[in-house]
C-alpha cells in the first residue's frame, strides 16, 4: 500500500512538472490573442483608435497609480507614441503573417511596458505591480482586462523568456 502510493505521489508530481509550463505557455498565448485583438479593435476605430487607445490606458492606470497634474501630459505622450508605433508593426504583422513580425510586435509590447515602468515613482510602481499581481491572484476577469494592455510581473518575465 505504501509502495503505491509513493508511486502515485511521484507520478503526480512529474505530471505536474510536465503540465506546469504547458499551462504558462497556454497563458503567454492566451495574452497575446487578447492583445492582438485589443488592438485589431482600435485600428478599426480608423483614427478614433488611437484617442480610444491612450485614453483607455489612462483611464486604466490612473485608476491604480493615480498620476500627478505633471505626469498626465507624460503618459498621454507615452500611450500615443505607443500606439503609432505598435500600429505600424501590427498592420505589417496581419498581412505578413510572419512569425517575426510577430515576436517584434511582442518585443514591442515588453519594451513599452518597461518605458511606462521607468515613469512612475517607485511608490506607483509598486501599486501598479500589487494591484496587477491581485487581479492575478483574485480576479481573472480583470486580470484578462489588464493583460490584454498591460504585462503583471509574472507575465512579462514570462514573455521575456519566450522572446529571447
Amino acid at each position: 500500500m505504501l509502495e503505491a502510493f509513493l508511486i502515485y505521489d511521484s507520478m503526480k508530481k512529474i505530471i505536474l512538472c510536465l503540465l506546469f509550463p504547458m499551462l504558462i505557455f497556454a497563458q503567454v498565448d492566451k495574452t497575446i490573442r487578447m492583445k492582438v485583438l485589443v488592438m485589431q479593435n482600435f485600428v478599426a476605430k480608423g483614427e478614433e483608435g488611437e484617442t480610444m487607445f491612450w485614453q483607455t490606458k489612462g483611464k486604466l492606470t490612473f485608476g491604480i497609480v493615480n498620476y500627478t497634474d505633471e505626469q498626465n501630459p507624460v503618459f498621454k505622450d507615452l500611450f500615443i507614441n505607443q500606439y503609432k508605433e505598435l500600429v505600424t508593426i501590427y498592420k505589417k504583422m496581419i498581412v505578413s503573417e510572419d512569425e517575426r513580425d510577430t515576436t517584434l510586435y511582442v518585443k514591442t509590447l515588453i519594451r513599452q511596458e518597461e518605458d511606462y515602468r521607468n515613469l512612475l515613482t517607485k511608490d506607483q510602481l509598486k501599486l501598479y505591480l500589487d494591484k496587477l499581481a491581485d487581479f492575478e491572484k483574485n480576479n481573472q476577469q480583470a486580470n484578462d482586462s489588464y493583460a490584454s494592455l498591460f504585462f503583471s510581473e509574472n507575465l512579462l518575465k514570462e514573455y521575456k523568456s519566450k522572446t529571447n
